[in-house]
């Protein structure tokens, strides 16, 4: 399943999560490449068996939280490898709202996951997520 993922196309991704259903890796990459196409229902189904995974649950919740309009810019940013300005747009939102803020939590935390633990903006964005929910 490695040399599977380590492909990256479609058709090597759907072997590698039939071989290994709940892989991070793969089901991630496979659900971004049906994210991008339009077909989010597809990707969230793909995204379920997941577990312990910091990008596939940020995936999930911006696959749920895409309809809502106000969170387009930190979405673009966030295709666009902006990842400091997608977590300040993301960071605001958390700080106004009430109905979504588990879903936008853990979008933030994927792309927190994403910089990796060494990432100073990594770190300051995590004392304004911990600021913003407490």
């Amino acid at each position: 399943a490695d040399a599977l993922v380590e492909q990256g196309d479609e058709a090597a991704l759907r072997r590698a999560v039939e071989l290994e259903p709940g892989r991070p890796d793969a089901s991630v990459a496979l659900a971004q490449l049906l994210r991008s196409r339009g077909e989010r229902d597809e990707a969230l189904e793909l995204l379920e068996p997941v577990h312990g995974s910091f990008q596939a649950d940020g995936l999930a919740s911006r696959l749920r939280l895409e309809g809502a309009g106000e969170l387009a810019a930190a979405f673009a940013a966030l295709d666009q490898g902006d990842v400091e300005r997608a977590l300040d747009e993301l960071l605001g939102a958390l700080e106004s709202t009430n109905g979504d803020r588990e879903d936008i939590r853990r979008v933030i935390v994927g792309a927190l996951d994403t910089l990796g633990s060494d990432s100073q903006l990594a770190r300051d964005s995590r004392r304004r997520l911990a600021t913003a929910l407490y």
